[in-house]
């Protein structure tokens, strides 16, 4: 990372956030109507996640397991995936809008601007969660099965210790900024496969189209928001923000083999000690770092 920083136009950045807070009105989720979910037709025979995004799908111990079980590790997958997702609506983004509508950076001529598209943003979360909540509960309605009740989630758990080793309050706020901001721009590469994936259940098609559509901008804000924030940040700041995002990018890609054990252990699973034991912890899933790493060039880090 270069020392050398050339400050955003902040009047480009004001007329970006405007721009992204008019798309919000006319597009956001929360803004518009949407079926209920009890209207949607179950398929019993679709799938309810996408098999290209399970990190063992290739383990001949999953392609040999009986349909019925591969069948209820899928609904489980989008348990987990759900699950992931409040926790990092709730945990991870929210903290950080609260952060940027309570205490917008000091010396930013975008104050309000920054309040406002945050607290869309922040609007958006809380609908995001409640359709988590819904679709995953409607699956495990529709199947029949014990829900999954997980918590130790590698990046929340990161992130916890990552604000416990803070010795400054500037660390504290950058942290939260840092992990929400890749966390929003990495989410649309991971939702565009379901998003795109018309043979899986429709709504769990359904719901992952639409968070992807409000997600897409959500990158988009918070990479405008991050102008106003690296502006006034110096050379030790700024490293410390770029490292955070990019280890941030590192831990979502995490395949979460605790939330697996757990599912396995639910559905019967043959040989998953097998398939734990010889699954990558990490970087199986296709998530495009690069996202991350063009969002922290593009805001000068």
């Amino acid at each position: 990372m270069s020392a050398e920083f050339t400050v955003p136009d902040s009047e480009n950045v004001a007329l970006m956030l405007k721009k992204l807070s008019l798309l919000w009105k006319n597009r956001a989720a929360v803004n518009n109507t949407h079926p209920e979910y009890s209207e949607l037709a179950f398929n019993e025979s679709k799938k309810d996640f996408s098999e290209s995004l399970l990190p063992f799908r290739l383990h001949d111990a999953w392609q040999e397991a009986p349909e019925d079980v591969k069948s209820r590790c899928l609904s489980y997958a989008w348990g987990i995936y759900n699950l992931k997702t409040i926790y990092i609506e709730c945990d991870i983004v929210t903290p950080a809008c609260e952060d940027i509508i309570k205490c917008p950076p000091v010396n930013s001529p975008n104050r309000a601007e920054l309040q406002d598209v945050m607290s869309e943003a922040l609007l958006d979360e809380a609908l995001h969660t409640r359709m988590s909540v819904m679709a995953c509960n409607y699956i495990y309605d529709r199947r029949k099965l014990e829900p999954l009740n997980y918590t130790d989630f590698n990046l929340i758990r990161w992130r916890k210790q990552m604000l416990e080793s803070c010795s400054a309050d500037w660390q504290r706020r950058l942290t939260r900024f840092a992990v929400a901001c890749a966390s929003e721009t990495l989410i649309t590469d991971y939702l565009r496969v379901m998003a795109e994936d018309k043979s899986i259940q429709r709504i769990c098609h359904e719901v992952t189209r639409i968070h992807a559509e409000d997600e897409w901008s959500h990158s988009s804000v918070f990479s405008y928001v991050a102008y106003d924030i690296v502006r006034d940040l110096g050379y030790s700041e700024r490293k410390y923000l770029r490292n955070t995002m990019l280890k941030t990018a590192d831990l979502f890609a995490d395949n979460e083999l605790g939330a697996w054990k757990s599912v396995f252990n639910l559905a019967g699973m043959p040989y998953a000690r097998e398939i734990i034991a010889e699954t990558e912890s990490c970087n199986e899933i296709g998530i495009y770092l690069e996202s991350a790493e063009a969002v922290i060039s593009r805001i000068g880090l």
